[in-house]
């Protein structure tokens, strides 16, 4: 088995039913063991029938009670913001979440921690998360609520300058053990680097000797990173033009918005471990009105649902569903109904990307080498104190 197939044994290895649509939810019974004192730290075994599998619903209540075909939470832009976005290439978005949304998204959260669904346990066997969801909009009833009426999508559209948003990607991630060190994002979905948005709400204030997201400004106007490309080397082309670090230190609430381009890092706990504090954050892609469906020949982890699309489609349809101005009554459906799911024939679509995608994968070995790089070099400064 070549690397890039590793890759993707890494992100699907346990999870045959992750392919099978399911209707309805089944609770299966679970293990957990644990390397660390932090409660928050699930270090779930990988065994796909301790998860739960299919669609979720943990029947909260939604603040406003919005009905379908209501806009999302309004909330004010200012040109500056804008301004910024279109300079810096990002944007930090102070007191974004209402507290009555905030409170809502950490529920959810906390909720999901506790019946963790069988499509993030490859993540979580990787140990960079202590727990991590991507799609998590489409099995969990909480999260597309959230998507479809906080102020997300506004702010989203309003930073866009665009009539409409889609969403491409999503995707829950809660306590980085390790980081993740100067890259640019490649996993947006099938859409162009200049339709998408990056995007990012942190449910808890930034700790004060670590985890502070770190952009490199004005560097989304790099000509030398190649599109396929995840981590990158400061040195490398012309990312030396532009050495001014922004550092932001985000409070619950907070939202980060971001060009696909920008270059950035953050930093995890040296220990691994975020003892008392936690990083819950619910990050992913808003896709700006006209843009395009590009996503043959490329392997990509959120375009494993069932579809017709072909280079060059406009990008429409319940699988990257419309958040702004309002949702689609026929697209929230669907999700409901778990048509939105991965299926049998979007995991082939993917496994039959591998190769043409093997930049893209060999990016993501890097990201699994430079985790094991880390460890060892920590280790070493252990054993190197104790002597």
């Amino acid at each position: 088995m070549g690397k890039p197939a590793l890759v993707l044994a890494a992100f699907l290895t346990a999870s045959t039913s992750l392919v099978v649509r399911q209707k309805a939810p089944r609770i299966v019974s679970r293990r957990q063991t644990s390397k660390s004192t932090t409660p928050l730290s699930m270090k779930l075994m990988v065994n796909a029938w301790q998860y739960t599998n299919g669609l979720q619903n943990p029947r909260l209540a939604v603040p406003g009670n919005p009905q379908i075909g209501d806009r999302p939470m309004d909330f004010t832009i200012t040109p500056e913001q804008i301004e910024t976005l279109q300079r810096d290439g990002v944007v930090h978005i102070k007191g974004a979440l209402t507290q009555d949304w905030l409170d809502y998204l950490t529920e959810s959260t906390e909720w999901q921690i506790k019946h963790p669904h069988i499509w993030a346990s490859p993540g979580v066997a990787s140990g960079i998360y202590d727990y991590i969801q991507r799609s998590i909009w489409t099995t969990n009833e909480a999260f597309a609520n959230f998507l479809y009426y906080s102020p997300l999508a506004t702010i989203l559209a309003k930073l866009g300058e665009t009539e409409e948003i889609r969403l491409s990607t999503d995707l829950l991630m809660v306590n980085p053990n390790s980081g993740f060190k100067w890259h640019q994002d490649n996993q947006n979905g099938p859409v162009l680097f200049d339709d998408a948005l990056r995007w990012w709400v942190t449910m808890d204030d930034t700790p004060a000797d670590y985890g502070a997201p770190v952009y490199l400004k004005g560097s989304h106007n790099n000509k030398s990173v190649k599109k396929d490309a995840v981590f990158v080397d400061l040195e490398d082309g012309d990312l030396r033009e532009f050495p001014e670090q922004l550092e932001f230190r985000p409070k619950a609430g907070d939202m980060i918005v971001w060009n696909a381009r920008t270059i950035h890092k953050i930093d995890g706990p040296e220990n691994k471990d975020w003892g008392a504090s936690k990083r819950r954050v619910l990050g992913g892609t808003g896709v700006v009105a006209g843009a395009k469906y590009y996503g043959e020949g490329r392997a990509l982890f959120s375009d494993m649902a069932t579809h017709a699309m072909k280079d060059g489609d406009p990008l429409s349809g319940p699988q990257w569903p419309r958040l702004y101005p309002t949702a689609v009554a026929s697209e929230v459906q669907a999700r409901q109904r778990g048509d939105c799911s991965r299926s049998m024939e979007g995991f082939l679509r993917m496994s039959g990307n591998m190769l043409s995608s093997i930049g893209e994968m060999g990016s993501w070995v890097n990201v699994l080498n430079k985790k094991k790089a880390l460890e060892e070099e920590a280790e070493a400064d252990v054993a190197a104190v104790q002597r």
